[in-house]
């Protein structure tokens, strides 16, 4: 399960939105990401539910990484999320606020029940984990290791910061450890690392800036909430001509 796919950019799209999913189809992103949490009402879940489906069966997606992000195992939404929506096409389920290895131990047994229930080889779908608490944060190197299954971490770096009172700033300087633990035990775990969402989607020059840390740090992939912003996280996490020539002439030398 791990490191199979190119994550440079992983879209989020409403799953109470049909249109944008649809629009999400067409984009140059790596992975599209079907949202039931954050973007989605509470009061429009079961709804979201059926767009998604409805998607799933109609909907052409390509080359493109397939990833269900779920609500919380802590309500019956998460069980019910994956009762209804688990699909052939899904590669990946995104779980929530991640915060020891506990939760992912919670997950797979559902993610068995199910795929089993529609013929689905379970142990086909990865296991991503949202890291957006501090318990998650000090418990990565664990949770990274919890499962065969895990493929990769996401910085969920607005409700981290909620978490411990802070403030994110242009420089991110208040986030590199969160960071840094979560690029380590990726790397420890052999599974990627993703990093947060830039919020503001008229602010090129501030994506530009937090996909290039993100990038020099050694993330794999940045997630995405605009198609607008594919193209600059596709370009910086992808090698440049003269890293493309050297590691030709490497290979080159080596035959």
């Amino acid at each position: 399960m791990k490191g199979e796919r190119l994550r440079r950019t992983m879209l989020f799209v409403p799953g109470i939105s049909l249109k944008m999913i649809t629009k999400g189809t067409g984009s140059d992103t790596d992975c599209l990401i079907l949202d039931l949490e954050d973007a989605v009402d509470s009061a429009k879940k079961a709804e979201a539910r059926e767009v998604v489906i409805q998607s799933l069966a109609e909907l052409n997606f390509g080359t493109k990484e397939v990833i269900l992000r779920i609500n919380s195992l802590d309500s019956e939404l998460g069980d019910e999320d994956l009762r209804l929506c688990l699909h052939e096409k899904i590669h990946t389920v995104l779980l929530p606020k991640v915060s020891r290895p506990d939760d992912i131990h919670k997950l797979e047994p559902l993610l068995n029940k199910h795929a089993g229930v529609k013929g689905l080889p379970s142990e086909s779908i990865g296991i991503m984990a949202m890291m957006e608490t501090a318990e998650g944060i000090l418990n990565s190197p664990a949770i990274a290791l919890s499962s065969p299954r895990m493929n990769g971490f996401m910085l969920g770096a607005a409700d981290l910061t909620k978490e411990t009172r802070g403030k994110i700033t242009e420089s991110r300087i208040e986030l590199l450890y969160p960071m840094s633990q979560i690029l380590y035990a990726a790397r420890a775990g052999g599974i990627d690392a993703i990093d947060s969402p830039f919020f503001n989607v008229k602010d090129e020059k501030g994506l530009e800036g937090h996909t290039v840390q993100a990038m020099r740090l050694g993330y794999d992939g940045k997630a995405v909430i605009h198609p607008g912003q594919i193209d600059t996280v596709n370009k910086i996490f992808s090698p440049s001509p003269e890293d493309v020539m050297k590691a030709k002439k490497i290979i080159a030398a080596f035959e």
